[in-house]
């Protein structure tokens, strides 16, 4: 009986290191989120610059260059972090 218990418990523990170790392994680090948000943000970018050129009315404009604008400073920050870190 005593034998039973010690390998459903060693099972067990198999187990448990298996899901930690799975555990460890989806966990992004540090360098891949940004890495990730840089090219979301170049997406992002490129997005807003193709919405810039298909505005036509005046009020839309000024709003499609703010926006521009903005993913540029976010997409050029992130370049900044990454180049900071030496992921170049």
């Amino acid at each position: 009986m005593k034998n039973y218990y010690k390998r459903k418990a060693k099972k067990i523990l198999e187990c448990a290191n298996l899901l930690s170790n799975s555990i460890k392994t989806n966990e992004k680090t540090e360098e891949e989120k940004v890495l990730e948000s840089l090219k979301e943000a170049h997406s992002e970018w490129k997005n807003k610059e193709k919405y810039f050129q298909s505005v036509n009315e005046p009020e839309l404009i000024d709003y499609a260059i703010y926006e521009m604008e903005a993913s540029k400073i976010k997409y050029m920050y992130l370049l900044k972090k990454i180049k900071e870190m030496n992921l170049e």
